[in-house]
C-alpha cells in the first residue's frame, strides 16, 4: 500500500507540475509548429525564386551552346578532311574560331571539340588545362558519356565533383552535349563547355543579404554530393556528413528540422525539374538557423519557463519543508502504531510544540502505557491459568500410568513370577523418581525412563513384541517436557497389539529438523480406522482430537494429554501428527522446539 507522503508528493506532482509542464510544452511546441509553418509557407516561396533564377542561368547557358552549335564555322571544323587536332594545319585557325565563339560569353571557361575519332581542339580563359582527365576512348565507356548519347543533342550537365575520374570541372559546371550535321542529322563530334556562373554567388549575395552567416543554398546531386555553397565552404563533401537527420532529396518539395553543422536549422528540399535542360538528380536545399527564425518568440518563451520553474521550485520547497514535516509527522506517528500492534508497547512518540501533533502525541503515549499494564495483568493470569492446566493433564497422566503398572505387578504375583516382579519394582521406582525432576528434563532422560517402562511392559507381556531405540548422540542433551512419550509407546501396546499373541514391534527414532527435533514412535499394530483418523483436525502442528468416547478409546487417553501439553507448554508450531492404516501399523510424529533448558 502506498504511504501517505507518496500520495501527497505524487497529488502535488500530478495536479501541479504535471500540467504547467504539459501546458507549457504545448505552448512551446505549438510554437514551433507556427514558426515552422510560417517558414515552411515562405521557404517553399523562396525556394521556388532561387531555383527560378538558376534554372535560367542553365538554360541561358544552353541556349548560347545550342546557338552556336550549329554555326557554319564549327560544322566545317568537324568536316574538314584534315582533322581538328594539334596535327592539323588548321589548328591554330580551330583554336581562334572556338575562342572567337564560345569565349566570347562570359561564363565559359573552357571549351573543347571532339571528332568521332577523338582528336580534339581546346581554348581556356584561365588554366590551360584539357576538359577530360583520360583519352576519349575510356570517356566512350563511362555512364555520362551514355547520358549524353541519351540527350541526343541537349544539353548534359555534369557539376563540380561529379565524376571527377573523367572530367576536370575544376570546381565548375560542364556542359557537354553531340555536333550533329545540319543536313544529315550524323554525329560528326561533341562539344564540351566549362562554365563558371558567377551569376550564383550574386543570387546567393542578394538572398542572404541581412540574413545570418549559417544560411545557405546548396545544390546537391541525388547521391548527397555538395556541387555548389553559397558560401564556398563546402564544395565537394557530403550532405549526410553535415546533417544530424536523415534527409530525402527526392521529394518535390520537404522541409525539417535538423542539426546542420552544428546548429539547429530549417532545412528545405527543392528538387529541379529541368531534365530538358540537360539537369538529372539535382535539387535545391535551403538552410536558415533556427534561433534566425524564433527570433524574440524563443526569448520569451525561455523568460516564462524561467518564472514557471521559479515558481515550481517555490511550490516544492513548500511542499518539502512545510507539508513533508506533517506528513513525516504521520508517518512517524504510524510506524510507531504498528510497533506497538506487534506487541512493543514500550514504544513512545516524542512530544513537542503546541499543535494537534502534541495532542496525539499525548494521547498515543497514554494509551499505549495503559495497555502495557493491562497486557502484563493478562499475562500473569494466564500464565497462572497455563501452570493450573499443565498440573491438572500431569495430575492425569500419574494415576494412569501408576494404575497400568500396578495392573502388571498383580498378574505377575498371581503367575508367581517373584524374580520378574522384583525386576518391575525397581524399574518402577527408577521411573517414580522421573516425578521429582523439573517440568524439562533432557531427551536422554526421557529415553531411559522409557526404556524402563519397555522392559516392565515386556515383562508383562513375554514374547508380545520387541523395541528399538534411535537417538543420536547429538541430541541427547536438548530438552523435552517429561512424560511425552510413555503415552505414545503405550497407546501401541495397549491398543495397536490388543488381540495379538506376539510379532509385535515398536520403533522410537529422533531426527533433527533444524530449529525442531522430530521424534518418530512407529508400531506395526492393527492401526486406527480411516474414519476415525479422517474427523482428526490440525491447527498447524496442533491436533485437535475427536470428543466422541468410543474414537477416544480407539486412540488412548495418554495422546490426549501429550497433545494438550505441547500445544499448551510450545505453542501451535508443535504438536503431534498421527498417520495410521488399518492391518498395518500407526505411525505418530511428535514435533518439539530444539533448545536447551536452562
Amino acid at each position: 500500500m502506498m504511504n501517505l507522503r507518496k500520495k501527497v508528493f505524487l497529488a502535488f506532482f500530478g495536479f501541479i507540475i504535471i500540467p504547467l509542464f504539459v501546458i507549457g510544452s504545448i505552448t512551446y511546441l505549438v510554437i514551433q509548429n507556427i514558426i515552422e509553418k510560417n517558414y515552411t509557407d515562405q521557404s517553399e516561396l523562396t525556394i521556388q525564386a532561387i531555383g527560378h533564377n538558376i534554372s535560367s542561368i542553365f538554360k541561358e547557358a544552353n541556349t548560347y551552346s545550342e546557338y552556336w552549335r550549329f554555326q557554319s564555322e564549327l560544322n566545317a571544323m568537324l568536316a574538314s578532311s584534315d582533322g581538328i587536332g594539334g596535327q592539323s594545319s588548321r589548328y591554330l585557325d580551330n583554336i581562334s574560331i572556338l575562342k572567337s565563339t564560345f569565349l566570347t560569353y562570359l561564363a565559359v571557361d573552357k571549351v573543347a571539340i571532339y571528332d568521332v575519332q577523338g582528336d580534339y581542339a581546346a581554348a581556356f580563359k584561365r588554366k590551360d588545362r584539357d576538359i577530360l582527365k583520360v583519352p576519349f576512348y575510356q570517356f566512350r565507356s563511362h555512364e555520362v558519356y551514355k547520358e549524353m548519347i541519351e540527350q541526343n543533342g541537349r544539353a548534359t550537365w555534369v557539376g563540380p565533383n561529379e565524376y571527377t575520374s573523367v572530367i576536370d570541372s575544376d570546381g565548375q559546371f560542364t556542359s557537354i552535349r553531340l555536333m550533329r550535321d545540319p543536313s544529315s542529322m550524323e554525329i560528326k563530334g561533341y562539344l564540351l563547355l566549362t562554365m563558371r556562373f558567377n551569376e550564383l554567388d550574386r543570387l546567393a549575395s542578394s538572398f542572404f543579404y541581412n540574413q545570418p552567416e549559417a544560411s545557405r543554398f546548396l545544390i546537391v546531386n541525388h547521391s548527397g554530393t555538395i556541387l555548389k555553397d553559397s558560401k564556398s565552404q563546402l564544395d565537394g563533401h557530403n550532405l549526410k556528413d553535415y546533417s544530424s537527420g536523415s534527409v530525402d532529396l527526392t521529394k518535390e518539395y520537404a522541409t525539417s528540422k535538423v542539426m546542420f553543422n552544428g546548429v539547429e536549422s530549417m532545412l528545405s528540399v527543392y528538387d529541379f525539374d529541368l531534365e530538358k535542360e540537360g539537369i538529372k538528380n539535382w535539387s535545391l536545399v535551403y538552410i536558415t538557423p533556427w534561433d534566425y527564425l524564433s527570433g524574440k518568440t524563443l526569448t520569451v518563451l525561455k523568460w516564462v519557463s524561467i518564472v514557471i520553474t521559479f515558481f515550481l521550485i517555490c511550490a516544492l520547497l513548500f511542499n518539502l519543508l512545510f507539508v513533508n514535516r506533517y506528513i513525516r509527522f504521520i508517518s512517524y506517528f504510524v510506524s510507531k502504531m504498528k510497533h506497538a500492534e506487534l506487541g512493543d508497547l514500550r514504544v513512545r512518540v516524542p512530544v513537542r510544540g503546541h499543535d494537534e501533533t502534541t495532542i496525539l502525541a499525548r494521547g498515543f503515549n497514554s494509551l499505549v502505557a495503559r495497555m502495557e499494564l493491562l497486557i502484563e495483568e493478562i499475562k500473569m493470569e494466564q500464565e497462572r491459568k497455563k501452570k493450573a492446566e499443565l498440573m491438572l493433564l500431569e495430575a492425569q497422566i500419574k494415576p494412569h500410568f501408576l494404575f497400568n503398572t500396578l495392573e502388571s505387578i498383580n498378574a505377575l504375583a498371581i503367575q508367581n513370577e517373584g524374580k520378574k516382579v522384583s525386576q518391575i519394582v525397581y524399574r518402577l521406582g527408577s521411573m517414580l523418581r522421573m516425578f521429582e525432576h523439573k517440568e524439562e528434563i533432557s531427551v536422554a532422560l526421557e529415553m531411559n525412563y522409557l526404556k524402563n517402562y519397555m522392559d516392565i511392559q515386556a515383562f508383562r507381556f513375554e514374547d508380545l513384541f520387541q523395541y528399538e531405540f534411535d537417538l543420536p548422540k547429538e541430541l541427547e542433551n536438548y530438552s523435552i517436557l517429561k512424560l511425552t512419550l510413555q503415552p505414545l509407546v503405550e497407546n501401541s501396546i495397549q491398543h495397536g497389539f490388543e488381540g495379538l499373541e506376539g510379532g509385535g514391534a515398536i520403533k522410537i527414532s529422533v531426527e533433527d529438523q533444524g530449529d525442531h527435533i522430530v521424534i518418530w514412535v512407529e508400531d506395526n499394530g492393527k492401526g486406527i480406522p480411516s474414519d476415525v483418523l479422517n474427523r482428526l483436525e490440525y491447527k498447524g502442528t496442533s491436533l485437535k482430537l475427536p470428543k466422541q468416547a468410543t474414537e477416544t478409546k480407539r486412540i488412548g487417553l495418554g495422546i490426549l494429554n501429550v497433545a494438550d501439553r505441547l500445544r499448551i507448554h510450545y505453542g501451535n508450531s508443535c504438536g503431534i501428527f498421527i498417520c495410521s492404516e488399518l492391518s498395518k501399523g500407526t505411525t505418530i510424529k511428535c514435533v518439539i522446539p530444539k533448545y536447551i533448558a536452562g
